[in-house]
């Protein structure tokens, strides 16, 4: 069964670190990659070279912005809006997906730590972490921050968050991602059993 891995944006920093090369370290029969419409707010205030490998990455087509389905906010400038409409014939991928009640329910419960200023991003305080606290019930989130949201998801939904920061460098990502997934689905089964 193919893994949904959404990329936190600490997680590159590992990443680039240690060089890995995505696209044939976790190949696309295997794992689709995703980053959130916050994760992309971030790439361009990243250091130069880990900017550049991350670009790339997203250039060869290899992750896929996940937006909810949602409609304009007038609040926002037009290229800060988080939500994807319809689409349009020419970028059909520019669309938003439905978000799934758990989804809703978590992002509703984390709304209060979300900051009422925006950071150089353009994100608000926690915005990122919440959406993609929300993701990790669907889908594996990469990240070296397993605090706040993603904590409260992991501990309280059974939301699948890896610490990268586990991650040895020479082990296989793949590797280490499917055990880590198998020992959260082990824990989760403990857990969350009625």
């Amino acid at each position: 069964m193919k893994i949904n891995l959404f990329f936190d944006n600490n997680a590159w920093d590992i990443l680039f670190d240690a060089q890995i090369d995505l696209i044939r370290e976790l190949p696309d029969n295997e794992f689709s990659l995703n980053i959130t419409r916050e994760a992309e707010f971030e790439i361009p205030l990243m250091p130069s070279g880990k900017r550049e490998y991350v670009e790339n990455v997203i250039s060869k087509g290899k992750i896929i912005t996940d937006r909810y389905f949602g409609f304009y906010d007038e609040s926002l400038p037009f290229e800060e809006q988080r939500a994807g409409g319809f689409g349009d014939i020419n970028n059909p991928s520019a669309g938003g997906r439905f978000i799934d009640e758990r989804e809703s329910a978590l992002m509703a419960s984390e709304a209060n730590i979300v900051g009422p200023t925006k950071r150089p991003t353009g994100l608000f305080k926690n915005e990122a972490d919440v959406s993609l606290a929300a993701r990790s019930l669907h889908s594996v989130v990469l990240t070296c921050d397993g605090k706040k949201s993603l904590k409260r998801a992991k501990n309280n939904h059974g939301g699948m968050i890896v610490d990268l920061k586990m991650y040895r460098k020479g082990q296989s990502l793949a590797g280490f991602i499917r055990s880590e997934l198998a020992r959260i689905k082990k824990q989760n089964a403990l857990m969350f059993t009625v």
